[in-house]
């Protein structure tokens, strides 16, 4: 049975978390004293998130249900295994875990669950699966919501740098078990869903806070077609993206906004653009050569090349997987969420097992991410 963090480990390394999440600016508006056993679901926009995390809750020893890939992530694995956090498979169902979870309640503790699956890749609160309303009836305990504010703008998914400012995080609650028990399943998902949401452009644009801006490197990877033209010609230069077709120049200031408006905005007017453009096209397909990178033990490795193709029915991978020429397909209406690591790669989960394709073209992984996702919403 899975055990709480140990305290003798929590409680020094956490308390360094908790300077740490200050030092970068972090600071908490709002704050409730909690009630044991309790599930506290937070949105995520920020490979920081979890530091922010320990840091509102201290003391108080948080298991972490964290994505099977991170185990297989060097760099993580370590601490993952330090914290004892509950490894989930991606976006499909999960027994053992949902068991773990349950154990962790039933010895009086705290269950940190980030509903969303993967990180805001815009700043904008993603839609979570409805199986976490079902979990949360099922547990049966008092929730609470651990709202971040502007992590996205201070430490971007999208970037390797710091953009310097204060961020923000709200500790309130969402339900308490009695009223729970007493909530139909769509009913606690609405709630759910609300309390998660933030929007980091329509936050900011009222509230103004200053970040300190650094080279976009690797923004054109989430924003590629430019507003203008509308070619796929976005380039990062210093701190702007500008065309290389039309000249095009958007500024980023120090407000997160790219000429007034947000990188999520920026992002829907190119999400509804390639979706406009797949309409007026009953045949469209797009076809990227990719490395497939799987589990091998405790790691993840490359372990084949070949095509990924996508249309409105499949996801085909054709070429090798561990020296063998395969075949793998994948329908796109059983593929609600296609996680991306922004620029370089798009992920599937299928029956507890991770296919990473990885990509060349550093605009392909977003674009994928667009269409799948699209067709999914038509097919379902």
């Amino acid at each position: 049975m899975i055990k709480r963090p140990n305290p003798f480990l929590w409680l020094p390394l956490a308390g360094i978390l908790k300077v740490s999440a200050w030092l970068q600016g972090g600071r908490i508006t709002e704050k409730v004293k909690i009630k044991k056993p309790c599930i506290i679901l937070s949105n995520h926009t920020s490979f920081r998130d979890y530091v922010f995390a320990v840091a509102a809750l201290y003391p108080h020893r948080v298991t972490f249900m964290a994505a099977s890939k991170m185990y297989y992530e060097p760099e993580r694995r370590p601490f993952l295994k330090l914290a004892r956090a509950i490894q989930k498979a991606s976006f499909e169902s999960d027994l053992r875990a949902v068991v773990a979870a349950l154990n962790i309640l039933k010895q009086g503790g705290i269950l940190s669950i980030f509903p969303e699956g993967q990180i805001s890749y815009h700043g904008t609160s993603l839609r979570p699966p409805f199986s976490t309303a079902k979990f949360l009836k099922k547990a049966n305990v008092n929730v609470y919501v651990l709202q971040f504010q502007n992590n996205y703008l201070m430490a971007p998914p999208w970037s390797n740098y710091v953009f310097k400012g204060k961020v923000f995080t709200r500790l309130f609650p969402l339900f308490d078990k009695e009223e729970l028990a007493q909530l139909d399943e769509s009913t606690i998902f609405n709630r759910m869903n609300e309390a998660l949401s933030f929007n980091t452009g329509e936050y900011n644009r009222i509230h103004r806070h200053k970040y300190k801006v650094q080279p976009l490197d690797n923004l054109d990877s989430l924003l590629f077609i430019c507003p203008k033209c509308h070619e796929h010609s976005l380039q990062v230069k210093g701190t702007q993206i500008v065309c290389s077709k039309c000249d095009n120049t958007l500024k980023y200031d120090e407000y997160g906004f790219l000429e007034n408006e947000s990188v999520y905005e920026h992002f829907e007017k190119q999400r509804k653009f390639i979706e406009s453009s797949i309409e007026n096209n009953p045949i469209y397909e797009l076809i990227a050569p990719v490395n497939l990178v799987r589990q091998k033990e405790n790691t993840l490795e490359q372990v084949g090349q070949g095509t990924l193709s996508l249309n409105k029915e499949n996801y085909v991978y054709t070429g090798t997987d561990k020296g063998e020429n395969v075949t793998y397909t994948f329908a796109t209406k059983t593929v609600e969420y296609l996680p991306s690591d922004i620029g370089k790669n798009v992920q599937i989960y299928h029956h507890r097992q991770i296919y990473i394709f990885e990509m060349a073209d550093k605009k392909l992984p977003t674009l994928f991410t667009i269409v799948g996702e699209y067709f999914n919403r038509v097919r379902s």
